[in-house]
């Protein structure tokens, strides 16, 4: 016999005096999908508990995760990373002889090609803060949305 923990709507609770509710088996873990069951067995019942059954995987939720979608997910925050340092290097005025900060500002540059003149100010700094900033969000958005299809 079982005791319904969370009885469905106009469903009546089993009221039988000596029935008792037992906490869930410790191998369920509530938090894990499918792992949620709406009875518990009552020790000293005559009938084996039902089984629990586990919804099947949703595909549109696409958990986990794959080499594939971690590799894009991986390129979308390097691009979005070296377009902020760049933008960080500008806006310090880091030395542009440097090979570091020339390297970085060439990846840049290259990165932000298709968000070139996307908007125009008479400051070239701020237009490089714009433009830049829009293709950083630009490739992360763009990343995390190919990763998430690839997933199976």
């Amino acid at each position: 016999m079982t005791v319904h923990l969370w009885p469905r709507r106009g469903e009546a609770e089993p009221a039988h005096p000596g029935d008792t509710v037992v906490a869930p088996p410790a191998q369920r873990r509530p938090w894990r999908r499918g792992a949620h069951a709406r009875t518990v067995p009552v020790p000293g019942g005559d009938t084996p508990p039902p089984p629990v059954v586990e919804r099947p995987r949703r595909r549109w939720r696409r958990h986990g995760s794959n080499p594939v979608s971690m590799a894009i997910s991986a390129a979308g925050w390097a691009a979005a990373l070296i377009l902020l340092l760049g933008m960080l290097l500008v806006w310090s005025d880091a030395n542009p002889g440097n090979v570091l900060v020339d390297r970085t500002l060439d990846v840049g540059r290259w990165l932000a090609t298709p968000f070139h003149d996307l908007f125009t100010r008479r400051d070239p700094d701020e237009q490089l803060y714009i433009n830049w900033g829009i293709a950083a969000v630009a490739y992360y958005a763009v990343s995390r949305i190919v990763a998430w299809l690839v997933r199976f």
